[in-house]
């Protein structure tokens, strides 16, 4: 169960970091962003999705920053996230798809009625010699949006983090782990549960709390799960091959 976990965790690490930005969007494209410009021509022509799994983060200092999953219940390939912040709001939308198929990312914006889109290749992230030491413990059920979740406490040298996943709800983080495409599992770990995670589990709740600067803690929590079909289309955006000055 250790790795998915670890996965699951950071991501949500990777998803947070407008906890340390003035900017939080800036600082996720960052993150997600390389510097090389792809061909569309390898996109399919609609990016499908039919469940919305909306969630809010929530800094030390309580801002509030909500984000949506799209899901596409019918894939492993693809997933995607919609972002609000502060200077998008009243001025547009923006959507981010991470292929795993095509080892890509596209950003979808709708700015000032205009449609405007850009592709990069997934930032390859150097593996560390020395691997993190975690600690893992259960820690009760609790229910969210009506489901039971499953509790575990995980801790390392700077954070301990409850997180909470339910296994019984009808879609599931599994496109996650496509893109995470994380195959080292640790030592005595049971291939069988992992297998059970990776197909069913969806992450429904995580609170943060750093051991040293409490200004780095967060949550993170499921607001809503529906089924909502979201369609993006490829021909309804123009491609830009340019920089985006981050």
């Amino acid at each position: 169960m250790k790795t998915k976990f670890i996965i699951l965790l950071t991501l949500c690490f990777f998803f947070s970091m407008p906890v340390k930005a003035q900017d939080p969007t800036k600082k996720i494209m960052q993150g997600l962003l390389g510097k090389d410009k792809l061909d569309e021509s390898k996109l399919p022509d609609t990016y499908k999705f039919d469940w919305e799994f909306k969630t809010e983060i929530k800094t030390a200092k309580n801002e509030s920053m909500p984000m949506a999953y799209l899901i596409n219940s019918d894939s492993k390939d693809y997933f995607g996230m919609e972002i609000s912040s502060k200077e998008l709001k009243g001025k547009g939308t923006m959507r981010m798809v991470m292929d795993s198929k095509e080892k890509i990312t596209i950003m979808f914006m709708n700015m000032n009625g205009q449609n405007m889109a850009q592709i990069t290749k997934i930032k390859d992230q150097k593996s560390s010699k020395k691997e993190p030491k975690y600690s893992y413990k259960e820690i009760g059920t609790k229910t969210i949006l009506g489901f039971t979740c499953y509790g575990m406490q995980i801790e390392n040298a700077d954070f301990i983090s409850d997180v909470y996943f339910t296994l019984d709800a009808p879609v599931n983080f599994s496109a996650f782990f496509a893109f995470a495409n994380n195959k080292n599992s640790p030592k005595g770990f049971d291939p069988a549960l992992l297998k059970v995670l990776e197909e069913d589990a969806l992450l429904m709740e995580i609170t943060a709390v750093h051991k040293k600067k409490s200004k780095n803690n967060f949550t993170m929590t499921a607001i809503s799960l529906e089924e909502k079909k979201t369609d993006i289309k490829k021909e309804d955006y123009q491609f830009m091959s340019f920089g985006m000055g981050f």
